[in-house]
This record gives structure tokens, sequence and C-alpha cells, in this order.
């Protein structure tokens, strides 16, 4: 309600205190001109008025003091203090009684709405006055009201708000002080906020109170480690923005505890990596036996030239060096998979993407061979880097293509015979600064109602039973933390998932990675063992390991046996179509034709043909093909024992010759 509708309605009462009745009289009369109503109350001494003011009811209660700094029992600008301290406040005009600018000045610093001088013009300069004083004081006290509001509502806020002037902390909220684990705020008031930042993020905090101090008036983001006053550590993601305080730059700040968050993140993403190690669990077993078998059949050549008092030393030489090269690839895979298995607690660094790309090819190619599907990776044609934990963009890709491929074998039947197709693609966009990694395959695409919901943890679109629904979120949060995003759609037959990240040093070559290749060494030219005595029996030996492929038939050949060898399932069946064998050794998971399907073919044409199974996969031994009275299947685990499988076969020829 505005001022003149108010002195309309006499609302206004005004306690005047002055000890001089003609300056008291004079006043009245001035107010009285004016035309409009004023109830005044006149009253000589301070003390009489501060009982007035201090009284209950209505009567204690004024809308403006008018008072003289003059009088019988105090002076000066105690006296306006005094009279702010009664009960029933009020806005005070002071009445001089000279031109004293000084005493004016001083009396509005302590407290004084307006001041007039004792040579009174007119009645409506005393108006002016105490509708200004009254106006003011209301506008103070709806200021105190909303600065009360916002008080309240940064003490009752969840996070920590804070004013920096440089590195000094000028104001703190009591949250603040709890995250921090201080006392209480008074204790942190003054103190340089870096003493509380952790080592590591002193950089870049340091950065930002500088740039604030100079003036920066945008908003920034980002997060820091700090000490707590007990010595744990806290992580804050803050958001700052440009702020004044005492007439200089300075930085508001606000920064949530996300200790909590993060280590529930950081669980999360170690369950998802769990739960992929878990699904890979027969895959990763398959890649240790298969350098296991190699290595142990080679063991045993060596052993054989020994007993037989025959030791070729180049031949001996050739088969350690094969027995190092495959430790070396052992080695890799469970080093590998160590780094891929623990829990991400490194820092962010710099990395070669197309690293991460290719480990994760590797431990999903094989699984993907054996279902039919080719992955087929386009490397980017420029190098670059980018920022953060390279084992944690391996966990995202390895969760897409996983995804890809359980979408082609579900979707198999709609496929109308068309092979299984995943291609990674890595692009650089050099203009924008991002590397785009597209992983699309031939899988059926995402239903359009679900690719909205997606990356929303423990949505899945597989079956019952099938998936966590953890993946792709925590895949989403993993790259968000990088500073991208991943995007996806439907293309062509296929879903398109992309993931877009920052780049940095484009084109610059990133070095080589030192230490072992992930490439198992080539195995050298094999030297036969000589002839021991005549097997007249032709044996097939079938592995898609070409290292234990040639290292079987190498040692058979050398027992007197005449014997051919294949790759995959169909070349063996091709070439058995040239020469048939006598007993086929094979493997059972092979890309192409399974050992299954082989024996099962094989046997279409000779329904005795007896068949020696090689597996280093969980569950395949319990699992045998079929066998009959003349057909016998004989089952053995990788890695191979060679004396073992002479022994069968000698079983079996002896079955021939009888």
């Amino acid at each position: 309600m505005n001022g003149p509708s108010l002195m309309s309605e006499n609302r206004f009462r005004i306690l005047l205190v002055e000890d001089n009745p003609g300056d008291a009289f004079l006043v009245k009369t001035l107010l009285e001109e004016t035309g409009e109503q004023f109830k005044i109350e006149h009253r000589p001494d301070l003390a009489s008025a501060m009982t007035l003011l201090n009284g209950t009811g209505p009567d204690g209660q004024f809308d403006v003091v008018l008072l003289d700094l003059t009088l019988p029992d105090s002076s000066g600008v105690e006296t306006i203090r005094r009279i702010r301290s009664c009960t029933n406040s009020a806005p005070v005009v002071v009445l001089t009684g000279h031109k004293d600018e000084e005493l004016a000045f001083e009396a509005l610093q302590h407290g004084a709405e307006d001041y007039l001088t004792k040579e009174f013009p007119d009645g409506r300069t005393i108006r002016r006055s105490i509708r200004y004083a009254i106006e003011r004081s209301r506008a103070e006290q709806a200021l105190k009201e909303s600065e009360e509001r916002y008080r309240k509502l940064v003490e009752l806020a969840p996070e920590l708000i804070s004013v920096l002037s440089g590195e000094e902390i000028a104001y703190i909220n009591q949250q603040g002080v709890a995250i921090l684990h201080g006392n209480d705020s008074s204790e942190l008031v003054g103190r340089s906020f870096m003493e509380m930042v952790h080592p590591d993020s002193r950089e870049i905090m340091g950065e930002y109170i500088a740039r604030y101090a100079g003036g920066y008036a945008g908003r920034a983001d980002f997060v820091i480690m700090c000490r707590r006053g007990d010595g744990e550590n806290v992580e804050l993601e803050v958001s700052a923005i440009a702020f004044t305080h005492e007439g200089a730059p300075a930085m508001l700040m606000l920064a949530e505890d996300v200790t909590e968050k993060r280590k529930i993140e950081r669980q999360l993403v170690q369950t998802s990596k769990l739960a992929t190690l878990g699904e890979m669990a027969a895959s990763v077993a398959h890649e240790m036996n298969q350098p296991l078998n190699v290595i142990r059949m080679a063991a045993d050549t060596c052993a054989l030239q020994y007993e037989l008092e025959k030791v070729q030393p180049s031949f001996q030489k050739e088969r350690l060096s094969l027995i190092s090269g495959q430790t070396r690839r052992m080695a890799e895979i469970i080093r590998h998979l160590q780094i891929y298995s623990r829990p991400d607690e490194d820092d962010f660094e710099l990395f070669d993407p197309m690293r991460a790309v290719s480990r994760a090819v590797d431990m999903v190619e094989h699984d993907c061979r054996l279902a039919g599907i080719v992955v087929d990776v386009v490397p980017s044609a420029q190098n670059c880097q980018v920022l953060g934990r390279q084992v944690q963009l391996e966990q995202v890709l390895v969760n897409m293509l996983t995804n890809a491929r359980d979408a082609i074998t579900e979707n198999g039947d709609d496929t109308g015979g068309i092979g299984g197709l995943i291609r990674l693609t890595a692009m650089l966009d050099a203009d924008q600064e991002v590397l785009r990694i597209a992983i699309n395959d031939n899988g059926g695409g995402v239903p359009e109602d679900a690719i909205g919901l997606v990356f929303h943890p423990f949505f899945t679109t597989k079956d019952v039973g099938k998936g966590t629904g953890l993946g792709l979120s925590v895949s989403y949060g993993i790259v968000e933390g990088m500073g991208g995003h991943i995007d996806v759609r439907n293309e062509g037959d296929g879903a398109c998932f992309e993931i877009v990240l920052p780049a940095v040093h484009i084109g610059e070559s990133t070095g080589d990675e030192g230490g072992a290749s992930d490439d198992a060494p080539l195995l050298p030219q094999q030297q036969k063992i000589p002839e021991t005595k005549s097997r007249n029996l032709r044996i097939m030996v079938v592995d898609d390991e070409i290292d234990a492929m040639e290292i079987i038939a190498a040692y058979l050949e050398a027992q007197g046996f005449s014997v051919s060898a294949a790759s995959d399932g169909e070349d063996a069946l091709a070439l058995a179509g040239v020469v048939q064998p006598d007993i086929l050794i094979t493997d059972i998971r092979m890309p192409q034709m399974d050992g299954n399907s082989l024996v099962r073919a094989l046997r279409e044409r000779n329904p005795a043909l007896p068949v020696i199974v090689m597996t280093g996969h969980p569950g395949d031994a319990d699992r045998p093909v079929e066998d009959g009275d003349d057909a016998p299947v004989m089952v053995m685990s990788k890695p191979l024992d060679l004396k073992e499988l002479l022994a069968t076969l000698d079983e079996i020829s002896e079955v021939f010759a009888g």
C-alpha cells in the first residue's frame, strides 16, 4: 500500500521529540497547513519518548520519529542509537538547529532516514521528508526480510556454498562447514580455501580462483578433491559463477559432496564389468587353453626326442621359442583380464583409443566367429588421443559389441540366410575435434519405442535371464565422464551406437605401446621326428588354432601316420572329399563349420568313422557328438597330452588291424 493512501486514511502517527516548545508548535502548524491530518505525539525529552516507544499496545507504535539531537537528557548521534533500541522502533528524521552538514551526514550513518534543519520553509518539505523516511524504512525492512529468506535458503541448502575472495573464504554456509568437517564457520572464514584442497586438485582450483579474481564473468563446472578436518578426502562437484565481494571480483562457489555417489558409480561400473566377464567366462577359458595346448604339445615333442635319443638342437630351439612365445601370450591375456576386472582408481590420462578398440575386439571376436558373425574394424585414418581410462573405454566397447552379437543371434531366423556382421568404424572429425566410434550390426535394430530408454538403468530388450540392464547405462556414464556422449539410431537392417569423444593431439604419432604383442608368435617351420614304426592309417587333424594343428600333424607324421590337416570345418570337409580319413581328430568350437557339424557330415560318408574330440571349452566334454558301436567318440581336453593321443590312436589302430 503506498504512502498517500495511507496518509489519507490517517494511518501515520508521528512522535515529535523536541525540547523547544516553539519549534514543536511550528512543526505541528506547518504539517496542519499541508491539508493532511497527522496524529502527532510530542515529548520534550528522550526519557519520556523512550518510555512511550517501549510501551505495549498501539500507543507505543509510530510510523516516524522527528528527533531533535539537542535534548536536556541526551545530545548528538547517540540519541539516534537509543531511540533505535526501543521495543517499538520507527524510522527517524533528525531535526538540526543549524545547517551542520557534517552532523547530518553522521546522523545518516547512525541510522537516521533523513534530516531537516529548523529553518522550516513550509510544511510540504516536512511532509516529503516524513514520506521519504517511511518509504525508505519499508524498503530496508523488505530488503532485510528478503536477505533473511535467502540467508535461510543458503544455510538450509544441502550443498557447500561459499564466497572466495581470491583464495580467502569470505563466507561459507553451515552445510559447507559440515562437508569439510569443521566446527564452526568462524574457523573457516578468513582462511585460504587452498589449504583444504587436495594436492592433486590444487592446479585446477588455483586456475579458477585466478580466473575469477581477474574479472572472469562466466560460469565454470569442475571437480576437485578436498581434505576434511578429520583427514579424509571428499570429492566435490563444483559450479562457480562471478560474484562481487566488498567491491572486488570474487567467486561464488556451489559444491556438492559426490564422494558416496562416485563410490556407488564405481561399484556399478565394477559390477557391470564383472557381469560382462562372467558372460565371457567360457570364451576366456578357451583363449587360455589355446596357448596351453600348444605349450604342452611342444614340450611333449621335445621330451620325445630325448626318449628316442635323437635330440636335434635346432628342433629343440624352435620348440622352446614357441613355448616362450605362447607363455608371453598367456601372460598378456592374464594381464589384460586383471586390468579389465580391477576397480578403476587411476586418474584420467591420455591414451590411444584404437588400443582400446583392438583389445575390446580381441575379447569378443572368438565368440562372434563361433556364432558365424564377422567383426569388421575400420580404423581412423588419423591418429589422436582421448582423455579418460583406457580400460573403461574397452568396457564400453565390449558391452556394445556383445549387445550387437546378441542382437544378431537372437534375430538369426530373420536374416534370410545373410551372415552376421558387426562393423566398428572409427572416424576423426578434425574440425570439431572429436572422435566418432560407430558400432553397426545387422541384428534387426532397436524397437522405436525403446530407443529413448536404452540408457536407463536396468532397462533391457533382451529375453528374461539374459542381460542385467546395466551395460548401456554404465557405458553412457563412462563416456559422459570422459566429456563425450553416445547416440543410438537404427541404420539399414540393424542398430548403430555411436560414441563421440573429445580428441586431442590430432594427427600426432602416439608411439608404440611397448611390451609383448597381443598376437601369438608365428610357428617356426616344423621338422619331423624320425619315424619309429609304420602306421598305415590316415588321420585328419582339424583345429582353428593353426599352431596346435601343425604340432599335432607333425607329431603324428613322425609316428608313422599319414596326416591331412585343416583349420576349419569347411576346409576339412573339402579335403576329406579328396582323401577320406580313417580317424578324425577335431576341435569342437570353430568358425564356418563347428566340430559337431563336421562329424555329422563326414559320418554321412562313413558312418563308422572314429572321432577324437579336442576341446578347451567347459561343457563340450559333457555333450560330445553321438557315438555308436562301430563309431566311437573319444573326448580329450586341452591342453592336449600327445602321448595320450598316441596311445588312443594305437588302440583304434588295433581295432582296425583286428
